[in-house]
């Protein structure tokens, strides 16, 4: 229904908004590619745009050049002394870089909507980190080698796409019952349960049809992904829907990642600190790019591991513990 590019801590990104015809829902898709900001005058990409193909269509009932540049099928950067809208004859199903050479797969998030984790810093979930993560981790450069031996640096490129399941599908009135059920004791997939629902009642038909719509992992002309998820239930049901995966990337809670930073911290400049100093910056979400801590986070993390399969190892002070 409308795309429009957002300026974040993680660099510029595209944010595209969904209508569809079986929830009546308003699902979104962060889109990273620096290439959307391309003129025709640049030089062609040297990976595949991520484009969509809805957006890019002519609608019905649009008379000018502005009604399609005020939804965002434009190409290149808006501004106030000149504009080009999208032609819906381009279609990048057959594109091929100019270099030869092959890039990384796009890397793509399934990210289920959390008002508690993202909006208001809840340490009972690591949503709010998660979504910071996945965003930082998709703008991230990566570098290929030329033909010639030149090694070139690209920018990140990929998307979350972000689903309005709240609370694992169950909504969020039911995922407020189930905290206080877990105050009782009872463990998050205990408490979906004890409230008539399913332990993750999500699906992911609507998420593989943006997927396509975007030209990532399914449709014809479409480019494999790599999935950054540590649940395996998610990659089944995703390649059920038809989307091809070509790796699966696992996602570290930052917390355990610097187990012991605080205990033993290392010198200033070394990589260890520089790279603790980039967890520490600014981010999306209220979390930001801090990390998420505490018990009740740490009990919701193992009930994942241990009770819902996600593929995560345990920090070692826990596996032992809690074998």
């Amino acid at each position: 229904m409308v795309r429009t590019r957002v300026p974040t801590p993680h660099g510029e990104v595209f944010l595209h908004l969904y209508h569809n015809n079986r929830d009546g829902k308003e699902h979104l898709a962060i889109v990273v590619d620096p290439a959307q900001l391309n003129t025709p005058a640049d030089e062609e990409p040297i990976a595949k745009p991520i484009r969509s193909k809805s957006l890019d269509e002519v609608w019905e009932g649009e008379n000018s050049e502005m009604d399609r540049i005020i939804r965002g099928a434009y190409r290149g950067r808006l501004s106030e002394v000149g504009f080009r809208a999208s032609s819906p004859h381009r279609s990048w199903d057959a594109f091929t870089n100019k270099f030869g050479i092959s890039v990384p797969a796009p890397l793509v998030r399934i990210h289920s909507e959390c008002f508690t984790g993202e909006t208001i810093g809840s340490m009972r979930c690591d949503c709010g980190e998660q979504l910071d993560e996945a965003i930082r981790r998709i703008a991230e450069p990566t570098s290929v080698t030329l033909p010639s031996g030149e090694v070139k640096t690209i920018p990140g490129r990929g998307a979350v796409v972000y689903m309005r399941q709240e609370g694992r599908g169950i909504g969020l009135l039911s995922k407020l019952r189930a905290y206080n059920l877990q105050d009782l004791g009872y463990d998050t997939v205990q408490a979906n349960l004890m409230l008539g629902h399913g332990a993750d009642e999500r699906s992911y038909g609507i998420a593989a049809a943006i997927m396509r719509d975007l030209g990532l992992g399914a449709g014809e002309g479409s480019e494999d992904i790599r999935l950054l998820t540590n649940n395996p239930d998610k990659v089944q049901k995703l390649e059920a829907a038809g989307v091809r995966i070509a790796e699966q990337v696992s996602m570290v809670p930052r917390t355990w990642r610097c187990q012991g930073e605080e205990q033993s911290p290392e010198p200033a400049g070394t990589p260890a600190s520089d790279a603790a100093a980039r967890l520490r910056s600014a981010g999306a979400t209220l979390i930001g790019a801090s990390m998420t801590r505490g018990p009740e986070l740490e009990k919701y993390l193992r009930t994942k591991v241990l009770r819902m399969g996600h593929m995560l190892s345990l920090p070692p002070s826990d596996s032992a513990g809690n074998a």
